[in-house]
């Protein structure tokens, strides 16, 4: 398995997949097509993604009025509130944002 820090993937690469992301992401909204049923999974409180049972999830416990469970590792580190702030202008659903916002807020 190889890990690369972001310095050194060049800087098309990351153009190129923040185009991507802009094409994408708002298809990812909750007025979107619901897709084939998973099972075995709940979708991250904060992007929506699958959290299956047999996947690490986390619960912020004190993170607001009631605890935020179910998030999935990138939530709940931070990562996917980055991205969207460094992808400016990508529409976000607003609950999502609060569950972000508030994960960041506990982690600080």
């Amino acid at each position: 398995m190889v890990f690369e820090r972001s310095a050194q993937r060049p800087m098309g690469l990351w153009a190129e997949a923040g185009e991507n992301l802009l094409r994408i992401v708002p298809q990812l909204g909750p007025d979107a097509p619901a897709g084939d049923g998973v099972g075995d999974c709940l979708p991250c409180p904060g992007c929506y993604r699958p959290v299956y049972k047999s996947s690490s999830s986390h619960t912020l416990i004190g993170a607001g009025p009631f605890p935020l469970s179910g998030l999935c590792r990138l939530c709940a580190d931070g990562s996917t509130l980055n991205s969207l702030r460094q992808a400016d202008g990508v529409p976000v659903d607003p609950e999502q944002l609060v569950v972000l916002e508030t994960v960041a807020a506990a982690m600080a």
